[in-house]
């Protein structure tokens, strides 16, 4: 069985990720200094998954529950989610893909999980009692990387994308070009659909009828040498169909992993197409994600 490497305070590249390091290249991204929240705010109500649980809030202290503290109160709550709720990272074991002898997809295949070795991975061998024993979440390092905002809604001079409209490589080429803006090896690339505005009014479609890249467009990105894919809806590709191929492309063969529901809104409107994108995941032993408060940094 693959045994998780985390350890305190020290990291290892994750796929495509590299190892953290604030280079002279990434404080040239830095012109105005402005910061901006990516984050969307994680409330009773917001979209999960079908099969993922629902966001709870409940208080389990208030203050005046503690009479021992006097003349100090404390307060406290519990929260339950999934790892895969509001804007969060996916790690590379969340995605696996049924594969046959050869490698290739198949319904009656082992699933595999990515592995950047010549050595298969299967799911069923990288799993136990703690959760994922294989690339869980504690092994991603901190994100320090270039990002740039493809904002596709914009381009087409729309507010939101049409329900589950699948981007293709051209519009997301047309987009930058119109931007002026270049993916280079190393770069996160953000992808507004509008969706936000979908998730903000309760609109079903944000869950049921996903706007995003098809594989295509994560094809061309990819070669194009981008190492990290996020939009601001709950799964970067279109959806349906639900085969993911854009997942199955991007995280088990490749190591690309995703940032999902994302706030875009701000840079879109402020036209910050290019900027320092910085990522900490939650170090959760055995997870399959983590939630993340993403900052860009223009």
């Amino acid at each position: 069985m693959a045994e998780t490497s985390a350890v305190p305070g020290q990291f290892q590249p994750y796929g495509a990720l590299p190892m953290p390091h604030f280079t002279p290249e990434l404080s040239q991204l830095i012109k105005t200094g402005n910061v901006y929240s990516l984050a969307v705010v994680w409330k009773e109500g917001i979209p999960v998954p079908g099969p993922m649980v629902p966001y709870t809030l409940s208080p389990r202290l208030r203050h005046g529950d503690t009479p021992d503290m006097i003349p100090a109160t404390a307060a406290a709550e519990v929260v339950t989610m999934s790892a895969h709720t509001g804007t969060h990272i996916d790690a590379l074991c969340h995605i696996g893909e049924m594969q046959d002898a050869d490698g290739q997809p198949s319904p009656d295949g082992d699933i595999h999980l990515y592995s950047d070795t010549n050595r298969r991975v299967r799911a069923a061998d990288s799993v136990g009692l703690q959760g994922q024993t294989h690339l869980s979440i504690a092994d991603m390092p901190p994100i320090l990387v270039r990002a740039v905002l493809a904002d596709v809604a914009g381009y087409k001079n729309l507010d939101v994308l049409p329900n589950g409209y699948v981007i293709p490589a051209h519009e997301i080429q047309q987009t930058l070009a119109s931007q002026n803006t270049t993916i280079r090896p190393g770069t996160a690339v953000l992808i507004r659909t509008g969706y936000y505005h979908h998730l903000a009014s309760g609109n079903p479609a944000y869950r049921d009828a996903i706007a995003g890249i098809g594989l295509e467009a994560a094809q061309w990105l990819h070669q194009q040498g981008m190492i990290l894919a996020g939009a601001d809806t709950m799964s970067v590709e279109a959806v349906p169909p639900m085969d993911h191929a854009v997942h199955r492309y991007l995280l088990v063969h490749h190591g690309v992993t995703h940032l999902e529901n994302l706030f875009l809104e701000t840079l879109a409107s402020q036209r910050v197409y290019e900027f320092l994108l910085i990522v900490t995941p939650l170090r959760l032993q055995g997870a399959t994600g983590s939630w993340v408060h993403p900052i860009a940094i223009a």
